[in-house]
């Protein structure tokens, strides 16, 4: 009986580990905040960092990052060489189409949520082709 258990186990394991990384690869890309009631945002995933760019490109951290259920977590949010916060979770949701994310500080304030947009090109990064 304890093998049927520990492969029930085993498979329940990778098949968690396999949704989880297919909603990993959802978020990679650049995402821009078009709601008004705070200045626009942009994240940039990549696998295992995270890029944060606001106030007209004057703020930028990084960060590494995972997913944990239905949250974003950040860990060694850097500023400079300076790190900021050790530790940031949101709440997150992908709508059906994933192109539009919306993202909330875990206990934060009301107004401590963005919804953002799929890009092609961060905001805050001159267009290469311009002169």
């Amino acid at each position: 009986m304890k093998p049927i258990k520990l492969l029930i186990s085993l498979i329940l394991s990778i098949m968690l580990f396999a949704c989880k990384s297919d909603e990993k690869k959802d978020l990679l890309g650049i995402w821009e905040s078009f709601e008004t009631h705070h200045d626009k945002i942009a994240i940039t995933f990549y696998q295992d960092s995270l890029v944060l760019d606001a106030f007209n490109g004057d703020f930028h951290t990084i960060s590494e990052w995972t997913l944990d259920e239905n949250k974003i977590h950040l860990f060694n949010v850097n500023l400079s060489d300076s790190i900021i916060k050790q530790e940031i979770s949101y709440k997150y949701n992908l709508n059906k189409t994933k192109d539009t994310l919306y993202i909330k500080v875990v206990d934060g304030d009301n107004d401590d949520y963005s919804t953002m947009k799929k890009v092609d090109s961060n905001p805050f990064t001159p267009n290469k082709n311009e002169k």
